[in-house]
């Protein structure tokens, strides 16, 4: 409603109390009450969707998050729906059939939607908005952006960091990890913590899997990337590429600190590399945060450190953001909501729901008093935020993933040479990387 509006309206309401002759205090509450229900008939509720992904939790919180906004603009409602199948395809067939959600919670394809035209570039609303991603969401923002264009807002955050067993250590009489350890400090510990019986390994030193965070963590430790700068191009067959990964298999075979694939198989279903950690069968593992309540809940003692460092600090930053739908009516209001769910206020939910980590600095703080003090150091805090990169997200992130999830399966199982997968990727991501998934 415009000012002149409200200034009309409220002339007639007011001419309207006078001329009943009330007393001036009857006259003010009758005038703010009438004005109030003019303005809300006037003004009728709008009406927003959210799509999220994730658990009943997630969605609990999210929706919490919502109605704190609608709180603070009660013309704006914000039904938040949870997507349990294939939620891109889901959001597709939404947006297909003209049942378009507003706001969308979105991860690695980000860029991909953004090329596509489903969500919009949000840099003009940043612009007026006066914000510094940068400073509100350290490590993070990049993960969302592509050729200059902020997709989404970064909203929980996450990245890689490593747990360790403190029973075990203690038993093997090492000291903890301490914030700056070496790849060479983390390799001697991990292979001082397997034990071999009978020709069988009953405790493993390292329990750890081939998700791209966890790699892509030791790659960017000597200074690598798996993709170019234009993102056009696998980066494989580079020295600091090469180093990483060949580090990263001989975990399996060389040094026998983690489980092959063959042995993974044996283990049974079911047995992630969290679960082998959390049943206490491995002395470290890198993963995110969101394993402390489970651990908690298990009563396992342990402890939480960095990644392991060679040339720097390198943990990779995973989670997700909010996208405004680029056929909402209401793209204003959609961004103006966004913002405020990913404010240090509009956060806090996640925090005291115990979810994974807000992205925004400041609820991170919150998160470290009521989630990490006593199991995390201060001063390791520190050192594992300021190690947090976003990697190179492409808009074809899913079949790149396909293909380099493939080839370095084919690798890591002895079925393929380094040269020779290293080589097979940079010839096929020349054009999985050049479409838009």
């Amino acid at each position: 409603m415009t000012r002149g509006k409200f200034k009309v309206i409220g002339g007639v309401v007011l001419s309207t109390v006078m001329a009943l002759g009330m007393s001036s205090l009857t006259t003010f509450s009758a005038y703010a009450a009438t004005n109030h229900a003019v303005r809300h008939a006037i003004a009728s509720p709008i009406h927003l969707t959210m799509v999220v992904y994730g658990s009943s939790l997630d969605q609990t919180t999210y929706q919490q998050r919502a109605d704190m906004y609608t709180k603070l603009h009660p013309n704006v409602v914000i039904t938040v729906k949870l997507l349990t199948g294939n939620y891109d395809q889901e959001v597709e067939t939404m947006i297909a059939g003209g049942d378009a959600p507003d706001i969308m919670e979105t991860s690695q394809d980000t860029s991909g939607l953004g090329v596509k035209g489903a969500i919009s570039n949000l840099n003009s609303y940043i612009a007026r908005a006066h914000m510094n991603l940068k400073q509100e969401f350290p490590g993070y923002v990049n993960q969302y952006k592509y050729k200059g264009a902020q997709y989404a807002i970064p909203d929980r955050g996450g990245y890689m960091i490593m747990y360790y067993n403190k029973k075990m250590f203690n038993a093997a009489h090492l000291a903890y990890p301490s914030p700056n350890w070496t790849w060479k400090q983390f390799l001697n510990d991990a292979r001082k913590l397997t034990i071999n019986k009978n020709g069988r390994t009953v405790q493993w030193g390292l329990s750890i899997d081939q998700w791209w965070p966890k790699y892509g963590s030791f790659v960017h430790e000597v200074g690598g990337h798996m993709l170019n700068a234009r993102e056009t191009q696998s980066l494989l067959n580079t020295a600091p590429v090469r180093n990483a990964l060949i580090f990263y298999k001989q975990f399996m075979y060389k040094y026998a600190i983690t489980p092959t694939p063959n042995e993974w198989a044996n283990l049974g279903a079911g047995i992630t590399a969290d679960a082998l950690f959390g049943q206490g069968k491995a002395a470290l593992m890198p993963t995110g945060f969101w394993d402390i309540a489970t651990f908690n809940k298990e009563h396992l003692d342990y402890g939480i450190t960095t990644m392991p460092m060679q040339r720097k600090g390198g943990t990779t930053a995973v989670g997700t953001g909010l996208a405004v739908v680029s056929k909402t009516h209401y793209p204003q209001i959609a961004f103006n909501a966004i913002q405020y769910m990913t404010s240090a206020a509009g956060e806090m939910p996640i925090v005291t729901n115990k979810e994974d980590i807000p992205a925004n600095a400041q609820t991170e703080k919150a998160y470290y008093n009521q989630t990490l003090k006593g199991l995390v150091a201060p001063q390791t805090w520190t050192m594992m935020k300021s190690e947090v990169f976003s990697p190179k997200v492409p808009p074809t992130w899913n079949q790149w993933q396909t293909l380099i999830g493939d080839a370095l399966g084919q690798y890591f199982d002895n079925k393929l040479s380094y040269q020779k997968m290293a080589t097979e990727v940079d010839q096929q991501s020349i054009n999985t990387l050049a479409g838009v998934q």
